[in-house]
């Protein structure tokens, strides 16, 4: 574990617990992800390359992938890959290192200004323009002295 990392409490673990509640293990997210969104790649291959995210869940061992990311016809939306680079980015949630996922599903389902209160994983599918901008405006090199 991180050293710079606070203590776990209760308080935290259950708001993380509740983060990933709707989430998917990744049998049942393969299962909705549409063939021509995976362009003949595995699950795994989709996520290393940022078609689609997930979240490493500590207490299971797991990975577990929210539900939001994909539209009914099981198609991740097209801003998910841009939006993620940006989170990803040197200019990102965690200044270019690797993540467990949480820091981008924490921007993600937070409400955010740029989308009139809604979280960008509410308008994702819907507004993905809009979820693009909001991560732009938020993590671009000239955003950079007002870091999220």
């Amino acid at each position: 574990m991180r050293s710079d990392l606070p203590p776990e409490t209760p308080a935290s673990a259950q708001a993380r617990a509740e983060a990933v509640a709707d989430c998917l293990d990744a049998a049942t997210f393969e299962s909705l992800l549409a063939s021509d969104a995976r362009e003949g790649r595995s699950l795994d291959q989709c996520l290393h390359s940022g078609v689609v995210f997930a979240v490493w869940v500590p207490e299971s061992r797991l990975f577990v992938f929210p539900q939001w990311q994909l539209d009914s016809a099981g198609r991740p939306s097209t801003a998910l890959s841009p939006v993620l680079a940006l989170l990803r980015g040197q200019y990102g949630v965690s200044g270019g290192e690797r993540t467990s996922g949480w820091e981008e599903l924490e921007w993600l389902i937070a409400p955010h200004a740029r989308l009139h209160g809604s979280s960008p994983s509410e308008m994702l599918v819907f507004a993905p323009d809009q979820v693009l901008e909001a991560a732009r405006q938020d993590f671009s090199s000239w955003s950079a002295e007002a870091r999220w």
